[in-house]
């Protein structure tokens, strides 16, 4: 098979908490030039790159709606100045406002013109240990979008807790994606099992490349591990950050070897979404109770 190499990177950003938004997006600017000076075509940054995640934690700090921004707005339109002299791609996770009262956990996609070309907005808000339902609306939507260079990768974004999801990424695959990017804060309960499997098993569900940021250090009571990853998809993590702060992981993903992987383990060819439907539209879990 032909190849159809892009080069992508995560970025690994040091946490920065009560720092303000312009400083956090200082820090983020500046790792999305070095790791576009290295050749990067698509650069994918951390969860919520300008707020401080520990706040998601514990009482409700309506202070924090103040860093939210519209999209496009300031924060989107300084990384399009950098994807459209690098002329890549950028997806930037940023808390948003998109209207009075109505708040997201998003992430925009800026394009090689320098303009938003799309944004996706978490869809399974997280409610584990963390409480994001106190801050953000859940999204309604998936896209793929197809980079405008050779070799046309088609890719879409889903944002951390819905990578715990298989559907999240599984219909990012059915829309045609072969690479899968997945902005973090993982913080040490979500290590392990809950990190490497969970990462590991998106790309081989689905036979395709998968791209997971994460925050580093400490903020709040929680310390975040890094450990960002780029995984192919036959399984095999490609690039880890390990504990890097401050840095990214890159990596050359050859597109030619997902349909190498969904002809080896055909999961797309022998889905039964007509089948699995009545129970989900009936779900079996309600009536236990």
């Amino acid at each position: 098979m032909s190849e159809r190499i892009i080069k992508v990177a995560a970025l690994q950003e040091k946490a920065m908490p009560r720092t303000s938004v312009q400083e956090k997006l200082g820090r983020t600017l500046e790792l999305i030039e070095q790791a576009s000076k290295a050749g990067a075509q698509i650069i994918l940054g951390g969860e919520l790159s300008t707020t401080d995640y520990d706040r998601c934690y514990g009482k409700k700090d309506v202070g924090l709606f103040a860093e939210a921004e519209t999209i496009p707005g300031p924060c989107t339109n300084a990384v399009g100045e950098l994807t459209r002299t690098y002329k890549n791609y950028v997806i930037f996770p940023m808390f948003e406002k998109a209207a009075p009262g109505l708040y997201y956990n998003s992430a925009a996609t800026i394009g090689p013109d320098g303009t938003v070309v799309g944004t996706y907005r978490k869809t399974q808000v997280a409610g584990v240990q963390a409480l994001e339902k106190m801050y953000f609306r859940a999204g309604q939507d998936f896209r793929i979008h197809e980079t405008e260079f050779f070799p046309n990768a088609k890719f879409g974004t889903i944002i951390c807790h819905d990578r715990r999801y298989p559907e999240t990424s599984r219909i990012l695959a059915m829309l045609g994606a072969e690479m899968m990017f997945c902005p973090t804060a993982a913080p040490g309960y979500a290590h392990g099992v809950h990190w490497h499997i969970v990462n590991t098993a998106r790309a081989v569900d689905n036979g395709m490349f998968c791209v997971y940021s994460n925050r580093v250090g400490p903020e709040g009571n929680n310390n975040y591990f890094g450990e960002s990853m780029i995984v192919n998809p036959h399984g095999q993590v490609i690039a880890n950050g390990g504990d890097g702060v401050n840095t990214f992981i890159m990596a050359e993903c050859d597109l030619a070897i997902v349909d190498e992987a969904r002809i080896a383990v055909p999961t797309l060819r022998d889905l039964r979404t007509d089948f699995w439907m009545k129970y989900y539209n009936k779900p079996a879990y309600d009536v236990l109770i």
